[in-house]
C-alpha cells in the first residue's frame, strides 16, 4: 500500500521545480534586473541540463556541446531573419538541428574511448567555431548579428529580460526538469548509468554502446539547440562569444560543480554560479575570479559537487524521498504480491527453452606469436550442464571470450548452425548466449533489481518512449520490474532489492549476476568461475543453481577450479591445457584420467 509519506515524497518532487519557478517569477517581477537574472538562471539550466545528460548520465565528456548551443541559436536567428519563418518554428528548427549535428558528431566516433571522444568533440567545437564565423550570411562573421526583432505570442511582446519572456523559459526549464527525471527514472536512463560505470556490462545484458552514446548525444544536443533558441531572443543579438571557451569552461564548472550525475545537480551549480557572479559583479571582480573560486570550491567538495553532499546527507538524515540521484533512482518497496521465498515462486526459467545446441569447431585465438586456445572443438546442449577446468593460462577464459565475441577467433563457433565468430558481444547475447564473468560486473550505484531491470530494458520499447516515460513505457517498466522481482526471489535476494550492488556480499553478486543473465531468456550461459571466493556453504548454493538451470533447459558451461563444485554441478566434462583439450568424459572418468592427473590435478588418485 502506498503510504502517505510516499505520496507526499513523490508530490513534492514533481511539484518543487515548478513551484520554484513560480515563486522566483512572483518576487522578481517588480524588478527588472530580478526578472532578468532569472530569465538568464532558467537559460542556463536548460544548457546545464544538455551537459548532465551526456555527462553526468551517461559518462561522455562532450566537449562539443557549446559549440552545438551557439548553433542552435544561430540556427534560430537565421530561420527568423532570414526565412521568416515564426519563433515557434525557428525554435523546433533549432533544437532538430542542434540534435541531428550531434548524432553527426557522434557517429564517427562511436568505439572511441573517453579520452580521444573529448579530443574528437574539441576538434569539432573548433572547427565548427571557425566555420560559424566565416560564414557571415548565416552569423554575421566576426561582429555577429544585432537587432533581433522580439518574438510575439498572440499579440503579446515577448522581449527579453521582461516577466513574459521569464514565464515562456521557465515553461521550457520545467519542461526540460520533468523530461530529465523521467530519463532518471526509466530504462533509458539506467542504460546511460551502465554506459558510464560498466560499458562491459552494458554489452553484457545485450545493449549496445555505440548505440546508447547516439541517444544521449542526440537528447542533450536537442537541449543545447532549445537553450540556444531562448538565449538568441533573450539577449537579442549573438556574436562568438555565445559558443566561447569561457562559456565552456562555466558549463563544466556548474555541471560538475552542482553534482554531474544527480537530477537536481544542474539546479544547484547554476545558482551557485549565479551567486558567485553577482558577488563578482558587485565587488567589481572580473568573471575569471568567479571561474578560480568555483574550481577551488570543487576541490573541497570533491566527487558529487554541491549535490552529491546533499545526497550523503540525505542518506544519513533520510532524506532520500526528496532528493533523488540519477545514480541509483530507487524503484520502490517490494510489492507484497511477489514472493520472498524461492519455494513459493515460479520454475527459475519461466518458460519453454528451445533446444539449442552450440558447437565450437577448431576454434584458436592467438595474441601475437602465443596461442591461448589451440584448435578447441566442443559441443553444449540445452538441458545439460559441462564443466571446463585446466591450469591458469589453459585458455578457459580465453575460450569464452572467443565464444562470446570479446576477442578475435579463427575456426567456427555455431549456434544451431549460424555462424557466431565476427558478431559483436551484444549481438551473441541477444542470439541466446549469455555470460558471466571471473568478478561479478555489476554497476555498484544501482540496486540490485535496477542491475537486473537492465537485462530487460534493452530493444522493446524505443529510446524516445523511454525518454518521456509514456504509457506504454511505463506499463513494459513495470512488467520488467515483476520479473526482476521474482527472479531475485528464486535467488532469496527479494528482501535486498533496493539495496545497493556496491553494499553487497561477494557471494550475492554472484548470484545477482546470474539472475540477470536469466532476465534475457537465454538458452545457453557460460559460467565463468562462479566459485571463486565464495564459501564452501556459497558453492553449494551454485552447484544447486547449477542443476536447476539444466534442470529447466538451459544450457550451462561451467568454468572453475574447485573439482567438488564441478563435479556436483555437472554431467559431462572438458580438461585443457595450453590451450588444447586434454580430456572429455563424464566427472568421474575425466578426473581419473592419468594426463588429467599430471598436468592438473597433480596427485594420483
Amino acid at each position: 500500500m502506498t503510504t502517505v509519506r510516499q505520496v507526499w515524497g513523490t508530490g513534492l518532487k514533481m511539484a518543487g521545480a515548478p513551484l520554484v519557478l513560480l515563486l522566483v517569477g512572483i518576487f522578481s517581477s517588480s524588478n527588472d534586473y530580478l526578472i532578468y537574472l532569472a530569465t538568464a538562471t532558467a537559460v542556463a539550466y536548460i544548457l546545464t541540463s544538455a551537459f548532465n545528460i551526456i555527462y553526468g548520465y551517461a559518462g561522455v565528456f562532450n566537449l562539443a556541446l557549446v559549440a552545438i548551443y551557439g548553433l542552435g541559436a544561430f540556427t534560430a536567428v537565421y530561420c527568423v531573419v532570414q526565412l521568416e519563418w515564426s519563433f515557434w518554428l525557428s525554435g523546433l528548427a533549432a533544437t532538430a538541428v542542434s540534435a541531428l549535428v550531434s548524432v553527426l558528431i557522434a557517429l564517427p566516433s562511436r568505439r572511441l574511448d573517453e579520452l580521444f571522444l573529448a579530443i574528437a568533440t574539441l576538434a569539432f567545437t573548433l572547427a565548427l567555431t571557425d566555420l560559424l564565423i566565416d560564414w557571415e550570411e548565416f552569423t554575421g562573421g566576426a561582429v555577429g548579428i544585432f537587432a533581433i526583432p522580439s518574438p510575439t505570442f498572440f499579440g503579446l511582446d515577448l522581449i527579453g529580460g521582461f516577466p513574459e519572456y521569464y514565464w515562456l523559459c521557465a515553461v521550457f526549464a520545467w519542461a526540460i526538469f520533468v523530461i530529465s527525471r523521467r530519463i532518471n527514472a526509466s530504462g533509458l536512463g539506467r542504460r546511460f548509468v551502465a554506459l558510464r560505470e560498466g560499458p562491459r556490462v552494458l554489452a553484457a545484458v545485450g545493449g549496445s554502446m555505440g548505440s546508447t552514446r547516439l541517444v544521449a548525444f542526440g537528447i542533450s544536443g536537442a537541449f543545447a539547440g532549445l537553450a540556444g533558441w531562448l538565449y538568441a531572443f533573450f539577449q537579442l543579438s549573438l556574436s562568438q562569444d555565445t559558443f566561447s571557451f569561457q562559456r565552456l569552461t562555466i558549463l563544466l564548472l556548474a555541471t560538475i560543480l552542482g553534482g554531474a550525475g544527480f537530477l537536481y545537480g544542474p539546479v544547484v551549480g547554476v545558482i551557485v554560479l549565479v551567486a558567485f557572479g553577482e558577488l563578482s559583479f558587485a565587488s567589481g571582480q572580473s568573471q575569471d575570479l568567479v571561474l578560480g573560486v568555483g574550481i577551488i570550491v570543487l576541490i573541497a567538495l570533491g566527487s558529487g559537487g554541491v549535490a552529491g553532499v546533499l545526497a550523503r546527507l540525505g542518506e544519513r538524515w533520510n532524506w532520500r524521498r526528496f532528493w533523488v540521484p540519477a545514480k541509483a533512482t530507487g524503484v520502490g518497496p517490494v510489492p507484497r504480491d511477489i514472493p520472498q521465498q524461492r519455494g513459493e515462486s515460479q520454475p527459475i526459467v519461466a518458460r519453454d527453452v528451445e533446444p539449442s545446441e552450440l558447437v565450437l569447431s577448431d576454434v584458436t585465438v592467438r595474441f601475437g606469436g602465443t596461442v591461448a586456445v589451440d584448435g578447441v572443438s566442443l559441443t553444449l546442449r540445452t538441458g545439460e550442464s559441462v564443466g571446463l577446468i585446466g591450469p591458469n593460462g589453459a585458455g578457459k577464459t580465453t575460450l569464452f571470450n572467443a565464444v562470446t565475441g570479446d576477442v578475435r577467433a579463427t575456426g567456427s563457433i555455431k549456434l544451431d548452425g549460424r555462424e557466431l565468430l565476427g558478431l559483436t558481444p551484444e549481438k551473441v547475447v541477444n542470439g541466446g548466449v549469455a555470460r558471466t564473468f571471473q568478478s561479478p560486473h555489476v554497476i555498484p550505484d544501482l540496486t540490485l533489481i535496477e542491475n537486473l531491470m537492465l537485462a530487460g530494458d534493452t530493444g522493446s520499447v524505443g529510446w524516445w518512449r523511454q525518454a518521456l516515460l509514456t504509457p506504454g513505457a511505463r506499463k513494459h517498466d513495470r512488467g520488467v520490474r515483476e520479473r526482476a522481482m521474482r527472479m531475485l526471489a528464486e535467488f532469496e535476494l527479494a528482501g535486498r532489492a533496493n539495496e545497493k550492488a556496491g553494499s553487497q556480499t561477494y557471494g550475492t553478486l554472484r548470484l545477482m549476476e546470474i539472475a540477470r543473465n536469466l532476465m534475457m531468456n537465454p538458452s545457453l550461459l557460460l559460467l565463468d568461475e562462479p566459485g571463486a571466493g565464495l564459501t564452501e556453504h556459497e558453492r553449494d548454493e551454485v552447484a544447486s543453481v547449477v542443476r536447476r538451470l539444466s534442470g529447466s533447459g538451459l544450457g550451462v558451461l561451467l568454468v572453475d577450479h574447485n573439482l567438488s563444485l564441478i563435479r556436483a554441478a555437472c554431467d559431462r566434462v572438458y580438461v585443457v591445457d595450453h590451450g588444447q583439450v586434454l580430456a572429455t568424459g563424464t566427472p568421474d572418468e575425466v578426473f581419473a584420467h592419468e594426463g588429467v592427473i599430471s598436468a592438473y590435478l597433480g596427485v594420483p588418485r
